[in-house]
């Protein structure tokens, strides 16, 4: 109840307040909830000492594992800002968009698009930065208690963004083979024995197979896309190439392949700006754990 009547006040309070002052007051709150959770506080550590590879009391992998934590709470700034926003903000109409000529030109075959992205930078202005552009829709996870999960996917809703629950892969296909566009996180930790194994950072790590999955079941394109947080308050949107979906005939060497690529253009965009990527949930197993663990067989293994 108290994060839902925080939405609520903050939402309201969005309306008032100038952005540059809830930054603040965001940075404020990250601060003070980096150091009271301590659970949070020690996976993000862990995290950034990996991508880093610096030790994990380096003063380095403090510092910028606490900005990841203020820029997450930004982007819960942003996120409470919604119902005031529109795609004709400023905000969003003149965010550059980096390599959109690669969306334009999926788009155009008509297959449908995989727009695939992680917990880095922005979400939703992304969304209603590229909701004109294409028939956008959203696979998203639910929150728990079931109240919170209907206030947060009503104000993507009233957005236009239209939100599809990440259990419901025959919506999802339905979307892909009418020629539209599916965003979707892949960068959710999995058990080495569930999820796709790929390399991150060079360890061993596993993500959701759902890109790879829906691409090879509907012949969709996937593209990989990120927006950066810039200094001056500002966005700035980068698309990928597309990637390489052409099926060789063996199922697990076709999904592991394409999700390494994702991976991949993730590891590049962390590796440029670390601090946004906020990522609290433990990325890489103890080596005893990795150890034992085997890919997953699955054909519908974890699609988000």
């Amino acid at each position: 109840m108290a994060l839902y009547l925080v939405i609520q006040v903050g939402a309201f309070l969005s309306r008032y307040i100038p952005r540059p002052w809830r930054y603040l007051i965001g940075t404020a709150v990250g601060d003070a909830v980096f150091w009271a959770w301590s659970h949070k506080r020690r996976i993000l550590l862990d995290n950034m000492a990996t991508v880093l590879s610096l030790g994990r009391r380096d003063p380095l992998v403090r510092r910028l594992a606490l900005k990841s934590m203020r820029n997450y709470v930004k982007y819960l700034v942003e996120f409470l800002e919604l119902p005031v926003l529109s795609p004709e903000d400023e905000i969003v109409s003149s965010m550059p968009v980096h390599g959109l000529e690669h969306l334009q030109e999926a788009l155009q075959r008509g297959k449908g698009v995989i727009l695939a992205t992680a917990h880095f930078g922005t979400i939703e202005l992304a969304g209603m930065r590229l909701s004109e552009l294409t028939d956008f829709h959203a696979v998203y996870d639910s929150f728990r208690p079931e109240y919170l999960d209907r206030l947060i996917q009503r104000k993507r809703r009233e957005k236009g963004i239209d939100l599809i629950p990440v259990n419901d892969v025959r919506k999802m296909i339905r979307v892909l083979r009418r020629g539209g566009t599916l965003a979707m996180l892949f960068d959710r930790p999995m058990d080495l024995a569930k999820g796709v194994n790929v390399h991150f950072f060079g360890r061993p790590a596993a993500v959701p197979g759902g890109p790879a999955v829906l691409a090879l079941r509907t012949g969709a394109t996937i593209i990989p896309a990120y927006v950066f947080r810039q200094p001056d308050r500002t966005f700035m949107g980068l698309v990928f190439p597309a990637v390489d979906v052409q099926a060789t005939g063996d199922y697990q060497t076709d999904v592991q392949r394409i999700m390494q690529r994702l991976v991949d253009t993730l590891q590049s965009v962390v590796r440029e700006r670390p601090d946004q990527w906020y990522m609290f949930r433990p990325v890489w197993q103890r080596e005893a754990d990795a150890q034992g663990a085997v890919p997953a067989r699955r054909k519908d293994a974890a699609i988000g």
